[in-house]
């Protein structure tokens, strides 16, 4: 379904194909260091460039102690011992809640999953887009989690749409109904059901739930689109985060493991 979703944004924006075939050919550029992080924000000044850089994330090792849980993790290759709450790169990475074999981090908002050494994304763990700059944010309060990992039937589900959204996108529109409101800076997106009504119940979504953001990227920023389209082939995981009355719901999904990769 989240494809599926993804699918009717990708045509509720007229360019969002656009950017997507430009980001396949031309990959952006990783900033890892820290005279990168400064070189951003200075190009930010001067050339009015977006403050960004990215940072690379590992998960070494979930223990606990007389203090409770705590994770070790590899930020931009230094380990880092991090508790539920903790941040790990300012203004608004931190740890949400621990879940088994992984962490669900809070990305100001864009909930992603951070698996035990990687095992989702590879040897090189997790890619995060984040602000150079900017007061450092209170983590947000504990999501509502609907945890439907491992289970057959969703995970048959997902993998035939993101099928379809690769072999046959034309075949999604209409899928699920997706109103966009847009304002001056940002964008929002609602769902309500389309034409396949069994979508709903089956990923415990409401009508009108508000999407906010799909493996911790922020669909209100002007590449989210590209960046999930782009990320999306290779993903073994779905995070869905979803604002509903006014609160913050996520939704952990898989693929099924047979399926393999895409490309």
């Amino acid at each position: 379904m989240l494809v599926s979703f993804l699918r009717g944004l990708v045509f509720a924006s007229a360019t969002g194909m656009v950017m997507a075939a430009v980001a396949f050919q031309f990959p952006s550029m990783r900033a890892v260091s820290e005279e990168e992080r400064i070189f951003n924000a200075e190009n930010a000044d001067l050339f009015g460039e977006d403050p960004y850089f990215y940072t690379h994330l590992q998960l070494r090792d979930l223990a606990a102690d007389e203090g409770g849980e705590y994770a070790i993790v590899n930020i931009d290759g230094v380990d880092h011992q991090l508790r539920s709450g903790d941040m790990l790169v300012a203004p608004c990475l931190a740890i949400s809640q621990f879940l088994k074999d992984a962490v669900l981090l809070d990305h100001c908002g864009s909930y992603a999953l951070l698996w035990l050494n990687g095992r989702a994304s590879g040897s090189s763990g997790m890619k995060l887009r984040i602000e150079s700059a900017g007061a450092v944010k209170t983590p947000r309060d504990r999501p509502h989690i609907v945890d439907l990992r491992g289970e057959s039937s969703i995970q048959q589900l997902v993998s035939d749409y993101r099928r379809r959204l690769y072999d046959r996108p034309l075949s999604l529109v209409g899928a699920v109904k997706v109103d966009v409101l847009k304002s001056e800076n940002s964008r929002e997106y609602y769902i309500s059901p389309g034409r396949d009504k069994a979508i709903f119940p089956a990923l415990a979504l409401e009508p009108k739930d508000k999407i906010r953001a799909i493996d911790g990227v922020d669909l209100s920023e002007g590449e989210a689109l590209t960046d999930v389209y782009e990320h999306l082939d290779d993903s073994e995981h779905l995070v869905l985060t979803l604002e509903r009355n006014r609160e913050d719901w996520v939704i952990l999904l898989d693929f099924d493991p047979s399926d393999g990769v895409l490309k």
